[in-house]
């Protein structure tokens, strides 16, 4: 069932839209510029069209943690779940409370297999699953890239494409040449990325707080804002390569401060058909408010908003994401990229290493959580992604 405020913020967002063409439509039949009050319009309603989308990703969130506590609670009420004696398995979340009393002192959270009971019930999400999803929401790249899961740490060579085979027309009986892709390789380590956080004892000790939410929440946040800058601006300098510095330039605007439509299609037509397929937009969220604005030859916006829930905006039939370490519009900065990004890989090892101390906040009686995820990552394709740089 629908969520009602989502629908409604949906409506306001679909208004505005109108509202908003319907300025810039007069400003191209008009021709002239808006004035300072139509601006300030446009720029009110721009604003609060990404807050809409701010609070709606909000609300799915919650909605979801909602529906999987429904979901766990259901399954283990049912008269035909089967009885687990608590002694023969581990929860994460009872996991989480034993590392408070000091039962367990580390522990490393993977992802696990989900499987079903033979009634068909449902298994609710892990603690891994939960500091993922939250992880996604920070570090954008992530949710368009591939992850490869290693148990160790070691450096691993992969395979890099650098330039692609090609055919020739070849006469009757004539030799066949020889086209190889060009490859290179590239190493991915495994940097580490931590942070503390610390519970209270009383906390902890309480059955009925969802101790497992609220770590799962907060470290998702922490590290996926820390690893997530390195995915996508990372300089590959004792950090990640990230996707905007390995990628190639497809288009260098003509201005320092503003981006036209032709250069938006230059772009997308800088990345190959095969790769365009399975395309992406990636860009700040203040370039994104430019680009709304962009019309084609045809008189059409390139940049179509989402009216349902859970189906991303489109730019040029591609959806579009946002990413707030990408740089702003000014001179000579890379604003934007587009193409495959599952080609962009992210290696991580061993899940999320969590481990407890009772010594670190002694005097305050608190519980320090001290999370550890290792990543490295890099575009393994060159030819895959294409960026515009500002002139």
């Amino acid at each position: 069932m629908a969520n009602p405020i989502v629908n409604k913020l949906y409506e306001e967002r679909a208004n505005l839209w109108e509202q908003m063409k319907e300025l810039n439509d007069r400003e191209i039949n008009e021709k002239r510029n808006l004035d300072a009050s139509e601006k300030e319009q446009w720029d009110s309603m721009n604003d609060r069209m990404s807050e809409i989308d701010a609070r709606v990703q909000e609300l799915v969130s919650v909605e979801e943690a909602n529906k999987k506590s429904e979901e766990a609670r259901s399954y283990f009420e049912s008269s035909k779940a089967p009885v687990i004696e608590k002694s023969e398995v581990d929860t994460d979340a009872s996991i989480l409370r034993k590392m408070a009393t000091g039962e367990v002192r580390s522990h490393n959270f993977e992802k696990r297999d989900l499987t079903k009971s033979a009634d068909g019930g449902l298994v609710p999400q892990g603690f891994y699953d939960q500091i993922v999803a939250k992880m996604d929401e920070n570090a954008v790249v992530r949710q368009f890239a591939t992850v490869v899961g290693t148990a160790s740490g070691e450096d691993i060579k992969f395979p890099q494409i650098t330039a692609l085979s090609s055919a020739t027309l070849i006469a009757e009986g004539g030799a066949i040449s020889e086209s190889d892709p060009t490859s290179a390789s590239v190493t991915l380590g495994a940097y580490k990325y931590a942070y503390l956080v610390q519970v209270s004892s009383e906390l902890l000790a309480d059955e009925g707080v969802d101790i497992e939410g609220f770590l799962a929440q907060d470290s998702g946040r922490a590290l996926g804002n820390g690893a997530g800058t390195d995915f996508a601006v990372g300089n590959g300098s004792s950090k990640p390569n990230g996707v905007i510095n390995a990628s190639s330039t497809g288009v260098t605007c003509a201005s320092a401060t503003v981006i036209t439509a032709d250069e938006v299609i230059d772009l997308y037509h800088s990345v190959t058909a095969p790769y365009r397929i399975n395309g992406a937009w990636l860009m700040k969220d203040s370039t994104l408010k430019e680009v709304r604005q962009l019309k084609d030859s045809n008189n059409q916006y390139l940049w179509q908003p989402s009216l349902q829930q859970g189906n991303p905006d489109i730019l040029l039939g591609s959806p579009v994401a946002t990413d707030p370490n990408i740089d702003a519009i000014a001179t000579a900065k890379k604003v934007m990229a587009f193409g495959d990004m599952s080609k962009y890989y992210i290696r991580e090892v061993n899940g999320f290493q969590v481990d407890r101390s009772v010594d670190f906040a002694f005097a305050n009686d608190l519980v320090t959580f001290r999370f550890i995820y290792r990543a490295d990552g890099d575009l393994l394709d060159t030819n895959a992604v294409k960026i515009m740089v500002m002139a």
